[in-house]
């Protein structure tokens, strides 16, 4: 009788044991969850998103559909995964990052082409994001910045023939810049098509201070492109492309200040008689379908110009409704000209909001 009660006794406690393991691992289960979010190659998960990397500089808060990706003080120079696209991937609906303190994504001996890649990204917060890469920096279908400082650098792996284009931020959808300090740099030997700021469709600047470089880099680049619409509606910008500073298919121009010059390289040729641009044709700013101007200020400059007659400014549709209009041969030397007559020629041309 009493081997069968502590038999009976033993099956309850096993019962109960069994019963109280499944319960957690139920339990356990339900709570976990995997993000379509990876950080330098790892995986973020519900275990990890307090402290990603494991030393307190990314986090994570959020769900499947949207979230806050956290980088503070961090510094991340490879990747675990090299088939990576980039150092941090999201693929979920929308992601905001925030940045804090000083952080940094470069390129060291395993590294992903690219900086960020995400479907629907924001960038806000006070503190700053450094970050190399070998073709895009920062890429998005949907992009918007509305503060932090942002320097981006584009260079070429070492032994490697860059064959890349090479883009600081780029957005497949829209790309917004409402407020920020973005800088976008290139290394003496990059050889490859660059852009500072591209966007297939609609690109926007609100405000923020802007500055691309491209004088260093040894391949054709520009500045600014967009191949719908490019509206400027404040900030302060400043760029220098290698063949264009700007390009769009249509221009709106509001507010903000604009300081622009590109070289005059002359690959193939304006068609004075048409009005019309041969491809690889170069001024300094081609906004190709229609130009509107209701306000701020543009100031292009033409380098190194190795054809007169191609116009510095060109657009086959130009409103300057209520702007000055003024060029010469430099930014101290500007005279006011008759739009209705003038070619937009000159080496120098600014087009600002006339006062009254």
């Amino acid at each position: 009788m009493r081997n069968k009660l502590l038999k009976i006794a033993s099956l309850l406690i096993v019962a109960i044991l069994l019963v109280t393991t499944f319960s957690a691992c139920s339990s356990y289960d339900e709570d976990y969850a995997i993000y379509d979010l990876w950080v330098a190659g790892v995986k973020v998960t519900t275990r990890n998103r307090a402290d990603i990397l494991g030393d307190g500089t990314v986090s994570f808060v959020g769900d499947g559909k949207s979230g806050t990706l956290t980088l503070n003080g961090t510094n991340i120079a490879e990747c675990s995964d090299t088939e990576m696209e980039a150092f941090i991937v999201s693929t979920i609906d929308h992601l905001t990052l925030n940045l804090v303190g000083e952080n940094k994504i470069g390129m060291g001996e395993k590294a992903p082409v690219n900086g960020i890649s995400a479907y629907d990204l924001t960038i806000k917060g006070e503190g700053s994001l450094a970050a190399c890469a070998r073709a895009s920096c920062i890429k998005a279908d949907t992009l918007t910045v509305e503060s932090g400082k942002i320097d981006t650098y584009i260079k070429t792996a070492e032994d490697e023939i860059a064959s890349f284009i090479g883009v600081g931020l780029w957005a497949q959808e829209l790309l917004t810049i409402n407020s920020g300090d973005i800088k976008v740099h290139y290394a003496p030997e990059y050889t490859a098509l660059s852009y500072g700021l591209y966007c297939v469709k609609d690109l926007t600047i609100n405000g923020g201070s802007i500055e691309i470089k491209q004088e260093d880099a040894a391949a054709l680049g520009v500045g600014i492109i967009s191949s719908e619409k490019l509206t400027i509606a404040g900030g302060n910008i400043t760029v220098y492309g290698n063949d264009d500073a700007m390009n769009a298919k249509t221009f709106a121009m509001t507010g903000g200040t604009v300081n622009a010059s590109a070289v005059d390289l002359f690959l193939a040729g304006f068609d004075p008689e048409t009005g019309e641009f041969v491809f690889g044709s170069d001024g300094v700013c081609r906004l190709v379908n229609k130009a509107e101007f209701s306000g701020g200020s543009l100031t292009l400059v033409a380098l190194e110009r190795m054809n007169p007659d191609v116009p510095t400014f060109f657009s086959k549709d130009l409103a300057t409704h209520g702007m000055k209009v003024s060029g010469g041969d430099s930014a101290d030397a500007l005279t006011e000209k008759d739009t209705s007559a003038y070619t937009y020629t000159d080496t120098c041309i600014r087009i600002e909001k006339e006062v009254n």
